[in-house]
């Protein structure tokens, strides 16, 4: 996907977080707490669908901030007929999963340097989102940002967007958008911001310094 010809050079960059500064793989990460699950039938795809990414599933009622730690997994232990025990050490293990990806933090860091404004947009879990806040200190590079539990709202509904746009005073055709989810990245797009699916920091570096954002 293009970032745009003929297009205002951005000013502000709005990243995601999950697989794009931070590590997130929920297939591995079940494959790593619960081998056993694994088989020809249930692969870790599947149980990755099912435990994290259904549209009607507790995971994503999650993410808005509609349910806390101990019905999300009562709620996954009672759809999959898992033991809560089982749930429990998927949940447990998210945090140690979510670890910076190096490259996408020294873009960050390139792009801070340069005066560029950051922010960020994340689906993300209440606890999930305090956890980051503690551990990792590069996240102050950020102006601002949302994460979806604190708003009741999730990408890539308009209304989180919308929201992004008025609270980080983004002018929406100088706003660089940076996401792994193609719906996000068109959301994005009917925003009337510029937008980048990532697909490895190389590309995406590839991409700033075409745009004359980093050296």
């Amino acid at each position: 996907m293009t970032l745009g010809v003929n297009r205002p050079l951005p000013t502000s960059i709005v990243w995601d977080f999950g697989a794009v500064l931070f590590r997130w793989d929920p297939a591995a990460l079940i494959a790593r707490t619960l081998p056993h699950r694994i088989s020809a039938d249930h692969s870790a795809q599947h149980w990755k669908h099912e435990f994290f990414a259904r549209p009607d599933g507790t995971w994503i009622d999650f993410d808005r901030g509609a349910l806390g730690v101990d019905d999300v997994v009562s709620g996954i232990a009672q759809r999959l007929k898992w033991p809560e025990a089982e749930v429990r050490a998927v949940v447990d293990a998210v945090p140690d999963e979510l670890q910076p990806i190096e490259g996408s933090v020294r873009l960050l860091q390139a792009l801070h340097q340069r005066g560029h404004r950051l922010h960020f947009l994340s689906n993300m879990p209440a606890s999930l989102a305090d956890h980051l806040h503690r551990q990792h200190a590069f996240l102050a590079l950020f102006a601002s940002g949302i994460y979806s539990s604190h708003v009741q709202l999730i990408k890539p509904e308009a209304a989180i967007y919308a929201l992004a746009q008025q609270r980080f005073g983004l002018d929406p055709a100088t706003t660089l958008f940076i996401d792994d989810h193609p719906d996000n990245i068109e959301a994005a797009q009917r925003h009337g911001w510029q937008a980048r699916q990532f697909t490895g920091v190389d590309e995406l570096a590839a991409d700033l310094r075409e745009l004359g954002l980093i050296d």
